[in-house]
């Protein structure tokens, strides 16, 4: 048991990282596409929120990978990969 709990640090600590990295780009750019929206700058409107999309979109499959990988270390199946 002391062995899996260790090999779901790592998936853990990158899935923060990742968050902690990506998350404050893209509230970044979140606030200032709602400043250009505001203040009338349309034409960058939409490259702002394309990149908003791209960001969250990291975000949620670097946690679902992290949420199956925790899943597949439970079940045992962390060496699968290795038999071949």
């Amino acid at each position: 048991m002391e062995n899996r709990n260790r090999k779901k640090i790592a998936p853990v600590v990158i899935a923060v990282l990742v968050v902690a990295y990506v998350g404050p780009l893209v509230a970044m750019v979140a606030y200032a596409a709602g400043l250009l929206g505001a203040e009338g700058g349309w034409s960058f409107l939409p490259v702002l929120l394309l990149y908003a999309a791209a960001g969250g979109a990291v975000i949620v499959g670097v946690l679902s990978a992290m949420t199956q990988r925790l899943r597949e270390i439970d079940g045992g199946e962390e060496d699968e990969a290795s038999k071949y």
